[in-house]
């Protein structure tokens, strides 16, 4: 890994920050919002969600690009480190997908378990 890059890799020791977790909790508290329906709107809620998910990994791309990018002197030298960075960026993302993905797996009824509601307010008036 580059000495370039001004990220670390996280451990699970270092995980338990509460500080990470919360700001985590921020953003995935801010993108449930987003998911919302209005009252009155015919927007579907898988639909809803989809657009959310495209948008809150496209923020993340471009913040993290921003991260990389205050650590290079000028944009040759940044391109000249893409495929490090790119390594870097997509190995951490893949690990922290991984990990949630197996959590989610074990614990899906639970996890999922406001879809019956979900379902049953969408179709309740269908006859």
């Amino acid at each position: 890994m580059s000495n370039r890059i001004d990220a670390t890799d996280v451990t699970e020791e270092e995980a338990l920050n509460a500080t990470f977790f919360n700001w985590a909790d921020q953003f995935i508290k801010q993108a449930n919002e987003f998911c919302r329906t209005k009252p009155g709107e015919q927007a579907k809620p898988a639909e809803i969600r989809g657009q959310v998910s495209a948008s809150l990994l496209f923020a993340a791309a471009r913040f993290n690009t921003w991260v990389s990018a205050n650590t290079f002197k000028d944009g040759q030298e940044m391109l000249e480190a893409k495929e490090q960075v790119m390594a870097y960026l997509v190995q951490q993302f893949q690990a922290m997908l991984e990990d949630n993905y197996d959590e989610y797996c074990e614990q899906f009824d639970n996890y999922l378990r406001f879809r019956k509601m979900e379902e049953f307010h969408t179709h309740k008036h269908d006859h």
